[in-house]
């Protein structure tokens, strides 16, 4: 019996390390291929230059849904086709200035995401700094008729600049509303920026409450913040002018681009990969999020050019209206949940271009020490790739998961150290993303996505 045992677990044994072998030969062809013959780089070049950047509702948003349909189309895909979507579509408009008005100088800055206008003439108020909005119920009365200036630095003692970022998020969605109940008239908030020296005002979605007034929400640079703050040192009674076009141009039709190749074997189960198309309206959004769909597109590509069958029908989506309302994710998991899809796994990429470092992974313990022991050392000898650790999933994935809790989500997770430098600037250009590392980037996913599709079995439980 002992015999028995020990002969089933040699076997046992040795079935894994030849697995294992398959698997590290494939990853390296993946990788080779990647970087020789890949296409997301060019393919980025098309999408910044020749589209630009893409807001959802806007003109370029739907060129870059007819693009992005006709390069599918060029695949091997078995099915290609367009998910309607209502979407919200707001315009910055033309017109964006700030200055101190004692000395001219002027304020680098952006519309956050969903402002209102300032009245056409623009505004003219003193100025009320605080770190934190919790500050602000403590000033009272002194708020009104001002405007609200939030100067809360990156804290750089994080290392995880994805948590430094989040930390500060919800004073830039949250403040308006909040400076509006106390009377501002305009609400003023430093660019969440990993750089001190940065002097280019970051945008980002905000938003109002019912039945509040809603009032003009504008980003400052964190150079001109350091500016208007020492300038509030020397006379608190330092006022500022405001003006900008901004305003909201309703519901627009719009459309999610999904491209399906079926499995060989269990065609019913579904694998996930993708991104959003759209972008926020300045730069060109080369890396938000230009990298992730045209590197999930080319994940796919690399795997059809070495003549592999997936087991699962493989789905890509590339998802509308992420920066601003999330609209195509919540169409996307309506749609599947009333068709009863089985939804194994999901892997989004939405976190720039940069060096690929891993993936979070929402999914039980029992599956992430699995992937762990089996999946990280093909990775990280050989490819640096080391981070495969439980967290949460990407913003769409997360959307529309609410509807498919067992699904396995894998949220792909590049270098993040010079991400919010450029993160919704106009910085945010194709030069500023270089080809060896986004190709390196379309190796992971590539060969994270053979893995999950030839091992989901063990991932799931």
């Amino acid at each position: 019996m002992k015999k028995t045992i020990v002969a089933l677990l040699t076997l046992a044994s040795n079935f894994s390390f030849a697995h294992a072998q398959q698997d590290s030969i494939m990853l390296d062809r993946i990788y080779s291929t990647s970087f020789e013959k890949g296409q997301a780089y060019e393919n980025l070049r098309y999408l910044t230059k020749q589209i630009g950047n893409r807001i959802a509702g806007s003109e370029r948003a739907e060129q870059a849904v007819t693009w992005s349909k006709s390069l599918m189309q060029s695949m091997a895909f078995d099915q290609v086709y367009l998910q309607d979507v209502d979407v919200p579509f707001w315009d910055r408009g033309l017109t964006e200035e700030a200055y101190i008005v004692d000395s001219k100088e002027k304020l680098q800055v952006l519309a956050l995401g969903g402002s209102v206008a300032t009245p056409k003439s623009g505004l003219t108020a003193e100025v009320v700094e605080v770190e934190l909005l919790s500050e602000l119920r403590q000033r009272g009365d002194e708020v009104r008729g001002k405007i609200v200036f939030v100067n809360k630095p990156w804290d750089e003692s994080i290392v995880e600049t994805g948590v430094a970022y989040g930390l500060n998020s919800s004073q830039r969605s949250r403040g308006p509303a909040e400076a509006a109940k106390l009377g501002a008239v305009a609400y003023l908030f430093r660019s969440l920026s990993s750089s001190v020296a940065d002097d280019f005002p970051h945008t980002g979605g905000t938003r109002y409450v019912a039945g509040i007034d809603s009032i003009p929400a504008i980003a400052i640079s964190a150079v001109s913040a350091q500016k208007l703050s020492a300038a509030l040192k020397g006379d608190p009674k330092t006022k500022v002018f405001l003006t900008n076009s901004a305003a909201w141009k309703g519901i627009v039709k719009s459309h999610n681009v999904i491209a399906e190749w079926r499995g060989s074997e269990k065609p019913d189960e579904i694998i996930t990969i993708g991104g959003h198309i759209d972008s926020w309206d300045v730069g060109e959004g080369a890396h938000d999020n230009g990298t992730g769909t045209m590197g999930t597109l080319d994940a796919i590509r690399t795997l059809m050019s070495l003549g592999y069958k997936p087991k699962h029908t493989i789905r890509l989506v590339f998802y509308m209206n992420e920066e601003n309302g999330v609209q195509g994710s919540l169409k996307y998991g309506e749609m599947a949940k009333a068709k009863q899809e089985k939804i194994i796994a999901a892997i989004e990429s939405d976190a720039g271009g940069f060096a690929p470092r891993g993936f979070d992974i929402k999914a039980s313990a029992a599956s992430v020490s699995w992937i762990q022991a089996n999946w990280k050392p093909l990775f990280e000898q050989k490819f640096w790739v080391s981070r495969f650790l439980q967290g949460s999933p990407g913003v769409d994935s997360g959307v529309w998961g609410e509807h498919f809790p067992n699904t396995v989500m894998f949220n792909f997770r590049p270098d993040p150290h010079r991400y919010f430098d450029i993160h919704h600037t106009a910085k945010d250009v194709f030069e500023a993303v270089d080809r060896r590392e986004l190709q390196s980037g379309v190796a992971a996913l590539a060969s994270l996505l053979y893995l999950v599709d030839q091992q989901s079995d063990q991932i799931g439980k």
